[in-house]
């Protein structure tokens, strides 16, 4: 298991100066440490639809961010696929978890007859 990072905002305090006191860190949430990426992920995404639901309009450096987080997830999924292709199982979990990634990516067409086919979860 790795040792969690300590947060360089805040050095590893938790607490963020401001000019009407200390208030927790923005970067690691006042825990004094980095949170694991998919809390990051998920507090970026928040943050970024927090602002536009609020009427801003996203950064090119947010839109960036989404375009290469979307990238590394259906390139994730691509692989899933891949790799349950070559699997020798009998409960058919491979065939579960290509008609999962496949739902994400939309790389196959699928009939309603061969989602009947794919076994339940």
């Amino acid at each position: 298991m790795t040792q969690p990072h300590t947060c360089e905002g805040c050095l590893g305090s938790g607490e963020w100066p401001t000019d009407f006191g200390l208030v927790d860190c923005p970067e690691c949430g006042g825990s004094g440490i980095l949170p694991s990426r998919n809390v990051l992920v998920d507090w970026r995404s928040r943050d970024i639809e927090r602002a536009v639901g609020a009427g801003r309009s996203a950064s090119p450096e947010d839109v960036r961010w989404l375009l290469a987080e979307l990238r590394t997830a259906r390139a994730a999924l691509t692989e899933i696929i891949a790799l349950a292709h070559d699997t020798d199982d009998r409960d058919g979990i491979g065939v579960r978890i290509r008609f999962a990634a496949n739902r994400a990516l939309g790389l196959y067409d699928t009939s309603a007859a061969a989602a009947a086919e794919a076994p339940a979860p």
